[in-house]
């Protein structure tokens, strides 16, 4: 077994600890399985990459081996940290690095460990951004109430309830924070700037890509809460209770494929027309040079 097969290996062997440890929330499994791609996508660069020295190796076996015992620095800082979770597989994914390859080669660690790491602090960035903008939760819900009218159901709002006035009378919904789906819009954000910054393409395609990224988690937030109001309506706060625990995992994660499969689709594209340009340019130039 090659020196690069096994270095994969090796990074993908944790991810079985943490689909195991957290099978019951997906974002903890999806963004670790991400940042798993992403070393994948530099598969082309490693080979070239000289073997560490003895001293870096036995560095990064410490590295990594150090990165189970995580925990156990994170506890102090977070009142339930997972006991093997982004953070640790970032520290690890280092670890390997320092392992397998001369130490100018972690810079290909960087976008990984960065993913795993910023995605384990929404939290925190949930809990500012509620502090800042918790005042304008009243004009989403008017969006959503307006939509909900829209669509037959009658509905209203008053501060942060919405009531829905089914055929067993009026309904009342309390609406949180974190019912805004902030949470999931950061993970994608993170994960959408990665990705942009590891593409090799101009500042406008960018631009334009991160735009559209930011408005279609919107919608979908949007779409993830007018379902299950429509499941409250119709079915009862029993249904759309149990609704609400895994529609946005689905709706996110559909969105997500979607959202990098037309991007890739598009970048592969633009580089077949590119080409053919390029190619129709030199066969013109030959002719005229001929001529």
């Amino acid at each position: 077994m090659n020196r690069l097969n096994l270095f994969y290996i090796s990074a993908f062997l944790p991810l079985l600890l943490i689909i195991y440890l957290n099978i019951g929330w997906p974002f903890a499994v999806v963004v670790p399985i991400y940042a798993f791609v992403l070393l994948l996508i530099k598969k082309d660069r490693l080979p070239f990459r000289h073997q560490a020295r003895h001293f870096q190796m036995i560095l990064g076996l410490l590295v990594s081996t150090g990165s189970f015992f995580v925990y156990y620095a994170l506890v102090p800082l977070f009142k339930s940290p997972a006991l093997y979770g982004g953070v640790n597989y970032a520290v690890y994914i280092l670890g390997l690095f320092l392992i397998f390859f001369e130490f100018s080669a972690t810079r290909e660690a960087i976008a990984p460990a960065f993913l795993l790491v910023a995605t384990s602090s929404t939290s925190f960035m949930s809990q500012w951004l509620e502090h800042h903008f918790s005042g304008y939760m009243p004009h989403y819900l008017a969006l959503i109430v307006a939509i909900l009218n829209g669509l037959g159901i009658s509905a209203t709002h008053y501060s942060n309830v919405i009531v829905l006035y089914t055929a067993e009378g009026p309904l009342s919904l309390g609406f949180a924070w974190a019912c805004l789906g902030v949470h999931s819009t950061l993970i994608f954000l993170i994960m959408l700037v990665v990705t942009l910054l590891e593409e090799s393409v101009d500042l406008r395609t960018k631009l334009v890509w991160g735009v559209a990224g930011v408005f279609g988690t919107f919608l979908m937030n949007v779409i993830r809460l007018v379902i299950i109001f429509v499941a409250d309506f119709f079915y009862g706060a029993s249904v759309g209770g149990k609704l609400h625990y895994f529609i946005g995992y689905v709706l996110f994660t559909l969105w997500l494929a979607i959202f990098f499969y037309s991007f890739s689709k598009k970048q592969v594209l633009s580089n077949k027309i590119v080409a053919i340009w390029q190619k129709l340019r030199s066969v013109a130039g030959r002719e005229r040079g001929e001529v």
